[in-house]
């Protein structure tokens, strides 16, 4: 089974491949998040997660699912993060959570896609996003195939400060810098709820004809660059960025 969460599409894209690759289905994990029934998975074979890679681990969207999921005992368990940088800690973060669960690691990988944080970075230009595209493509054939042959996924070694340091960042950055007061409607929006259905953990509603965010946010950048009139901001960190609307986006432009 190949498990995903998504915010512009980076995940989704990887995910799907690998699945067609090894002969299964991409399941959106908000299938089951959004209703809060906890899954019990049965089938038997190796398990794939796919998610972003937020502040170099993996997304908490992500490890809470696994963490919160109930799956066979043993049973083979992948990782495969979308970042535009680096993994940073996720080997050690998913080994953990396998040994607390009960499921033979596997290893961890990651695939470069493009830039879509817009809150602190700039995305690049469509033709450079579809080489980006074009060669994780390459990348994700290669993990496709060591999954489908059983093999285990080589990853980096994390050590101990590497791995200390990094993880007080992320629950520093998760707990007072992932907020929602910054994002911003402009008069471009035409109250069309793009938003509100692309948000991934429904933490955007509509009052007034105009989007209104909630405390779940995770920064996943869905809203933001999803929006078909480009009409949010957040702060002063997104005016005047390219929005990126994902890999499948960028393809067909080509």
């Amino acid at each position: 089974m190949v498990f995903y969460f998504t915010g512009t599409g980076n995940s989704r894209f990887a995910a799907k491949m690998i699945a067609r690759a090894i002969g299964q289905e991409a399941i959106d994990i908000t299938t089951y998040t959004k209703t809060m029934q906890r899954p019990d998975f049965t089938e038997p074979g190796a398990y794939v997660f796919v998610c972003p890679s937020y502040m170099s681990a993996p997304a908490r969207a992500m490890t809470d699912f696994v963490e919160w999921a109930i799956f066979p005992q043993g049973i083979k368990a992948y990782f495969i993060v979308t970042c535009a940088a680096s993994m940073g800690i996720t080997p050690r973060v998913t080994s953990e959570i396998c040994s607390k669960k009960g499921l033979e690691y596997m290893g961890s990988a990651q695939i470069k896609m493009p830039q879509n944080y817009i809150a602190l970075f700039t995305t690049k230009k469509v033709e450079e996003n579809i080489d980006i595209i074009e060669q994780a493509e390459i990348e994700i054939d290669k993990i496709a195939a060591s999954i489908l042959n059983g093999e285990a996924l080589e990853a980096k070694k994390v050590g101990s400060v590497e791995y200390s340091v990094t993880k007080w960042v992320r629950d520093v950055y998760y707990k007072d810098f992932m907020k929602t007061t910054k994002f911003r409607v402009t008069d471009k929006c035409i109250s069309c709820q793009k938003c509100v259905n692309v948000c991934p953990l429904s933490n955007i509603t509509m009052k007034d004809g105009k989007p209104t965010w909630g405390d779940k946010c995770t920064h996943c950048m869905a809203c933001i660059n999803q929006c078909p009139r480009d009409a949010i901001e957040y702060g002063k960190g997104s005016v005047g960025k390219p929005r990126y609307k994902g890999p499948e986006a960028g393809r067909e432009r080509k």
